[in-house]
């Protein structure tokens, strides 16, 4: 790839990165065998020449960001972590791999791509991984390989697009969150990993005419109503919703998630799960309609060319208290208020041939300031949950649990660990 632009959806994370907040996430993919590191250098390499848009490195080109064409090897390292992206340790690019036991991490800094757009990379890894260590062609149905055509879709900048004309969207009437009390640890980070049968679990969301996501946020904010009785204000979700398909962009790899913003408000304190439910749903309809998304797409143009004429320290400056202000976790640009906790969920993956060699998927964030973060993944017949966030307290973790439970949902629970993020090395920031 040439030297590239940064698309105007990437804008806000790439230049609001900084020491507070550098979004990242990880996915650790569970093997039932233990990991063959030469298999798996081959497999990387393999599968990077499918994705030209990931071997890139960051840099500056006068006073813009760009990415420029990133020829050296993804780094691969043994540990839980990937090594700290745009360093020499990760050869300067934004995505690593690393390797412990019977698990693949693998890493990438969020303005660069979301889970959406790094699925299809990790599921290429895998593939060719598997086909290697297992000694045999597995079906290639739904693997993207080298060598094939790469569609427009997925390489172009998904605002060049038509504008239709919409209608105002209707903003959220609520302001402030309730904040979850206690102090973080700092530089701390737990998660607890809550395994759901899928089968289950989809049965009691259809009879509630939720999804996933909706029915995690209907669950955790009774929890905290339950557990803060006297809260005054609003429990507000921040749920990760992909535009991808709203705007025709089926294929982009950028990182193309905006925020929805599910508010409780205290009078809904000991609300069932149905009437939560069904609250839930409504905003979620509300918000992803296609009003909403496009009037996020122009305001995503109109940040483009408010920073146009800026300096690059002006532009650090613009956008980098606002990251560190919201600390959204997902999306491009900051809630409109501040959130209690966040759920995202990338949706069903379809593992195909390798699904009979994968134990499990979890996905971690950095939550620094974030309150609580919950990524949902699927595999084998299970959701798999991590329950993620700074404090070592496990009141809300077994809350949560005992809240399935209670509803008909078993579930298993293990934890906590610590949060296993990549680091990232701003670019203005010196070599370690």
């Amino acid at each position: 790839m040439p030297i590239t632009k940064l698309a105007p959806v990437s804008l806000a994370m790439f230049y609001g990165a900084n020491r507070d907040f550098a979004n990242a996430f990880s996915v650790r993919v569970t093997l039932k065998n233990p990991i063959e590191p030469e298999p798996l250098r081959r497999a990387v390499d393999k599968a990077m020449e499918r994705y030209p848009y990931f071997s890139v490195r960051l840099a500056v080109r006068g006073e813009e960001l760009v990415l420029e064409d990133n020829p050296l090897p993804v780094a691969i390292v043994k540990g839980p972590v990937p090594a700290r992206l745009n360093t020499a340790a990760a050869n300067y690019h934004l995505v690593g791999v690393s390797y412990e036991r019977t698990s693949v991490v693998f890493g990438a800094f969020h303005a660069l791509t979301d889970g959406a757009g790094a699925f299809p990379w990790i599921k290429t890894v895998l593939y060719y991984y598997l086909c290697e260590t297992e000694g045999r062609q597995l079906d290639q149905a739904g693997v993207r390989l080298a060598g094939e055509d790469i569609p427009q879709g997925e390489l172009e900048d998904p605002f060049q697009t038509e504008m239709p004309e919409t209608e105002e969207p209707m903003p959220p009437r609520w302001s402030g969150a309730f904040r979850i009390p206690g102090p973080a640890e700092a530089g701390a980070g737990h998660c607890w990993h809550i395994r759901i049968g899928e089968t289950s679990f989809m049965k009691y969301t259809r009879t509630q005419d939720g999804s996933p996501a909706t029915i995690t946020s209907a669950f955790m904010a009774k929890v905290l109503h339950t557990l803060h009785p006297d809260m005054t204000q609003p429990v507000v979700c921040g749920m990760a919703h992909n535009f991808r398909d709203v705007i025709g962009k089926p294929l982009a790899h950028q990182s193309m998630v905006s925020l929805i913003e599910l508010a409780y408000p205290p009078r809904l304190k000991g609300a069932d799960i149905e009437k939560l439910a069904i609250c839930s749903r409504g905003m979620v309809m509300l918000q992803s309609q296609p009003e909403t998304v496009w009037d996020t797409v122009r305001r995503q143009l109109a940040l483009e060319k408010e920073l146009e004429p800026l300096s690059l320290q002006e532009k650090y400056a613009r956008l980098r208290p606002v990251v560190t202000g919201a600390r959204t976790g997902i999306g491009n640009l900051p809630a409109s208020a501040p959130v209690t906790f966040k759920v995202s969920y990338v949706g069903r993956t379809d593992w195909g041939s390798m699904a009979n060699m994968i134990e499990s998927v979890h996905c971690s964030v950095t939550t620094t300031g974030s309150g609580i973060c919950i990524e949902i993944n699927t595999c084998n017949g299970y959701f798999d949950y991590c329950f993620m966030q700074e404090s070592g307290d496990d009141a809300y973790v077994r809350q949560f649990a005992d809240l399935l439970e209670s509803e008909g949902i078993y579930c298993t629970m293990s934890g906590p660990y610590d949060i296993q993020v990549p680091g990232m090395r701003l670019p203005d920031e010196p070599e370690d």
